[in-house]
C-alpha cells in the first residue's frame, strides 16, 4: 500500500498489440517502466489524488503537533512570584529557603519548573544545583524550596550569589540568593602570620646551621690538631641546632590551634614576599617547612629528624679554607 497522497498513473499506447491498451488500463509505473503484458514503455496519464491516504496522513500529523505543541510550546503562567527579590542567608548556615507565591488560579493543579543558575556562586562548590518541578495542588497559594548550602574553606572570599529562575512563568522571572561569608578573623590571621614569620626565619637559620656543622665537621675531622676555635665553633653550632630544633617543634605545635586554612594562607603570601624580595635560601627553605608543616597537621606524627634533614639539604656549599685553616 502507498503511503504517498498524491501518485502518478500510466498508460500503454500499444492498442493494436496490447489488451491492457485497449482496455485503457491505468496503472502506477513499474520498476521496469514498462508494460507488463507489451513490455512496451509506459507513458504518463494522470496525477491521482488518494483522498484515503491524504486522510491518513492530515490525522497522523495533526496527533503529532498535538502531542509535541506542550514540549516546543510550553504553558506559560503568570500567577507565581517569589516572596521577595533576594534573599540572603548567612554561609555557616545548612540551606536556605525561599518562597514562591500563587495570586489566580487556586483551584488548579500548576507544576511550576525551577532551576538554579550560578552567578559568582558556583553549584557543587558553595550550593547544591536544583532542576525541579514544583506542584502547586489545588487551595495552596504557596510553596516553599530548601537549597542546602556548602560552606567554604577560604576565609578571604567574598560574598557570593545564585538565582533561582522559573522556567515555565512568563518571563522567566528570577531570586538572588546571596550567600553573605563569615568574615576574616583579623586575630587568628595575625597570630598565623607572626608563626608562620618564626617558623620561615628558623627554618632558614637550621638550614644554614646544618650545612656550617656539615662543613666544620668534614673540616676538623680531616685534622689532627684542629684549632680550638674551630673545635668551639662546631660545639656552639650544635647547640644552636638543638634549641632551634626544640623551638621548632614547639612552633609546629601551635600552629594546631589555627585554622588551616588561615595557615595555608599565611605560608602562600608569605613565600610571595620571599620571593620578590628575592631571598633565596630562606625562601628554598620556607618552601621545606611549608610541606613539613602542613604534612604534620594532617598526620599529627612528629618527625624532627627527617625534617632537619631535609632543612639541612637546602643550602648547597662546598668546604673551603684559607692559608691559617679557618673555614670560610
Amino acid at each position: 500500500m502507498s503511503i504517498k497522497p498524491i501518485k502518478a498513473q500510466y498508460y500503454c499506447s500499444n492498442i493494436e498489440h496490447c489488451s491492457n491498451a485497449r482496455a485503457h488500463k491505468l496503472f502506477t509505473k513499474s520498476y521496469a517502466n514498462k508494460c507488463g503484458v507489451c513490455a512496451q514503455p509506459l507513458l504518463f496519464a494522470r496525477w491521482h489524488f488518494s483522498f484515503v491516504t491524504s486522510f491518513s496522513w492530515v490525522l497522523c500529523l495533526s496527533t503529532l503537533a498535538a502531542l509535541s505543541y506542550p514540549y516546543f510550546f510550553p504553558k506559560e503562567y503568570e500567577n507565581i512570584t517569589f516572596s521577595g527579590v533576594k534573599t540572603e542567608v548567612q554561609e555557616s548556615s545548612a540551606v536556605v529557603e525561599v518562597t514562591l507565591h500563587r495570586t489566580t488560579n487556586i483551584d488548579l493543579v500548576q507544576q511550576i519548573e525551577l532551576i538554579t543558575e550560578d552567578g559568582t556562586a558556583k553549584a557543587a562548590e558553595d550550593y547544591r544545583a536544583l532542576d525541579i518541578a514544583l506542584q502547586f495542588q489545588p487551595g495552596e497559594v504557596q510553596k516553599s524550596i530548601n537549597i542546602p548550602i556548602i560552606p567554604d574553606s577560604d576565609v578571604y572570599e567574598n560574598n557570593e550569589m545564585f538565582y533561582i529562575k522559573l522556567k515555565n512563568v512568563k518571563g522567566q522571572p528570577s531570586h538572588i540568593v546571596m550567600i553573605v561569608e563569615a568574615g576574616v578573623n583579623k586575630d587568628l590571621v595575625e597570630k598565623s602570620s607572626l608563626l608562620v614569620s618564626n617558623l620561615s626565619a628558623l627554618a632558614a637559620d637550621l638550614s644554614n646551621d646544618l650545612k656550617q656543622l656539615e662543613i666544620l665537621g668534614n673540616y676538623l675531622s680531616r685534622k689532627e690538631n684542629p684549632k680550638a676555635n674551630l673545635v668551639k665553633n662546631y660545639r656552639d653550632t650544635q647547640d644552636n641546632i638543638q634549641r632551634a630544633r626544640e623551638k621548632y617543634i614547639i612552633l609546629f605545635n601551635e600552629a594546631l590551634d589555627l585554622d588551616p586554612n588561615v595557615l595555608r594562607n599565611a605560608l602562600d603570601s608569605h613565600l610571595e614576599a620571599l620571593k620578590k624580595q628575592q631571598f633565596h635560601t630562606q625562601y628554598e627553605a620556607t618552601t621545606v617547612m611549608k610541606a613539613q608543616l602542613l604534612d604534620y597537621l594532617s598526620s599529627r606524627v612528629s618527625n624532627s629528624p627527617k625534617w632537619l634533614e631535609e632543612l639541612g639539604e637546602v643550602v648547597k656549599l662546598e668546604v673551603k679554607a684559607n692559608n691559617n685553616g679557618s673555614v670560610i
